[in-house]
């Protein structure tokens, strides 16, 4: 159950970069969401992150895409349930099987389906409803059992303990800049379970390259004039070594 269902501000479902469905309180949402379901990372089954006190969170369960932007004032673990609310609705709409094994959809197929399920959420998350007494013992045990337990692995409180960070500004939308910042966020994988990973930026690695490379052809460059002068100052040797055995000494100028 969710405290406050006015904090998410957008939720979808997306089969890997299509759209199938989607809620959205503001304009331009579904855009900025596009963007960031066509970069959801892969190999991982949660990744989060925070920009401008609104957080974005994928749950992925390949080749289907849960993405929500909620208020950061929300709880993550609230977060985190409604989306398992949200796939276990999706799959019960489902049913057993022509949906889910599809694997061409054209977007936004499933909006009236998806229209019923979000309705069907955000009254159940109504703190004076009927319907949020009703589901209270399913999000409690259905809801951690089914869903979180795989999400965050074999430590269901290990996840959840890790804060995400954020360094450098950012100007925008989490998912324009997505390839400008440097971002440290909780993540949790199939194969290594939960652990906080380091997304560098790649711009940041670029600018390290082309210092590197400019001190390496300083280096060279330095080396090259020693090396210019070493000759010179060779040459001069000889030729005054040649200048001296034909003039036996100085008798020339002498003379």
């Amino acid at each position: 159950m969710i405290s406050n269902p006015n904090l998410i501000f957008y939720a979808c479902i997306a089969h890997k970069v299509t759209i199938l469905g989607e809620f959205s309180k503001e304009p331009g949402l579904g855009d900025l969401a596009q963007q960031c379901v066509e970069i959801a990372p892969p190999h991982h089954s949660m990744f989060t992150h925070t920009v401008r006190k609104r957080t974005y969170i994928f749950s992925i369960h390949d080749p289907f895409v849960y993405f929500a932007i909620y208020d950061a004032d929300l709880d993550q673990s609230e977060a985190l349930s409604f989306l398992n609310r949200l796939k276990s609705d999706f799959e019960e709409v489902s049913g057993s099987g022509s949906i889910l094994v599809r694997d061409n959809f054209a977007p936004r197929c499933l909006q009236v389906q998806f229209d019923s399920i979000i309705q069907k959420i955000m009254a159940s998350d109504l703190p004076n409803s009927p319907a949020a007494s009703r589901n209270l013992s399913l999000s409690a045990s259905k809801g951690k059992n089914m869903v979180l337990t795989p999400l965050l692995g074999n430590k269901p409180n290990e996840g959840l303990k890790k804060k995400k960070r954020l360094s450098g500004e950012v100007n925008g939308d989490l998912c324009k800049d997505v390839t400008a910042m440097e971002k440290k966020v909780d993540v949790c994988d199939d194969a290594n379970g939960c652990g906080f990973r380091d997304f560098s930026l790649p711009t940041q690695k670029s600018d390290h390259l082309h210092s590197g490379d400019r001190q390496k052809a300083k280096q060279v460059w330095r080396r090259h004039v020693w090396v210019v002068l070493m000759l010179d100052l060779f040459v001069c040797a000889v030729l005054f070594g040649i200048w001296l055995w034909v003039c036996r000494g100085f008798k020339c100028i002498a003379s």
